[in-house]
């Protein structure tokens, strides 16, 4: 099994296909039955039990040996996946946290007000969160979700995850590590020379541009998590 995920805006999709493999197999029966109509605020998946009844009636019926699948939901149940199946294999897509919100931005991501897009009532940003702006509020979401993430593979033996950065997938020695982490061959790699996540249209500036104030925003929330993941620079 190889499990790809991230924080979404990342590039797992274009990873799954790289492969061959699903993109958010039966993921809308997942938001429909846990996140639709709940309390924002509160994880539906805050105990193992939880997670592992999730992953069993979201895989049902598949075959572990083959199964290829993406989801930026998976950063929630990567310890029941590997008590599931211990030989499986996850790959953390990561993304620069700017480009995140730009393309967050502009599909309103800040305003989905669901499980993983909110805070919960024990974050120091739960308080806070109806006086932020909408650059801040996606970098809590990109931050959150890459500690969410990160948390999990902690548990994960080192030979079995791996941590991508998709700006890097257009390299070939990106590709071939990826392809011998996962041990299987890459059928689709002209995939990888497209953009990832390429909005026809964005309603904040390229990174580049950003103002002293943007900057600021983003900084303030999103920077240690930039660092951790070697966008110190960026």
């Amino acid at each position: 099994m190889l499990i790809i995920t991230g924080t979404g805006r990342s590039g797992t999709a274009t990873l799954a296909r790289i492969f061959g493999g699903h993109h958010e197999f039966r993921v809308r029966y997942i938001l429909d039955k846990y996140f639709q109509g709940a309390d924002p605020a509160v994880d539906p998946f805050d105990a193992l039990e939880k997670r592992l009844a999730a992953m069993l009636d979201l895989h049902q019926g598949i075959d572990r040996t083959t199964f290829i699948d993406s989801s930026n939901l998976y950063i929630h149940f990567i310890d029941a996946i590997y008590l599931l199946d211990p030989s499986a294999r996850f790959a953390l897509s990561v993304r620069n946290g700017k480009d995140f919100v730009r393309s967050a931005f502009s599909r309103g991501w800040h305003e989905q007000n669901i499980f993983g897009t909110v805070p919960l009532r024990d974050d120091p940003y739960f308080t806070r969160w109806g006086s932020m702006s909408p650059l801040q509020k996606n970098a809590w979401i990109w931050t959150w979700r890459n500690k969410k993430a990160l948390k999990g593979l902690e548990g994960i033996p080192a030979g079995q995850k791996m941590i991508l950065r998709i700006e890097d997938i257009k390299k070939e020695e990106t590709l071939g590590r990826l392809a011998a982490f996962a041990g299987l061959p890459v059928h689709h790699r002209e995939l990888a020379e497209k953009g990832c996540n390429a909005n026809p249209s964005f309603s904040l500036p390229p990174k580049e541009e950003w103002t002293r104030q943007m900057n600021d925003e983003f900084d303030g929330i999103a920077g240690e998590m930039m660092r951790v993941l070697g966008y110190g620079g960026d």
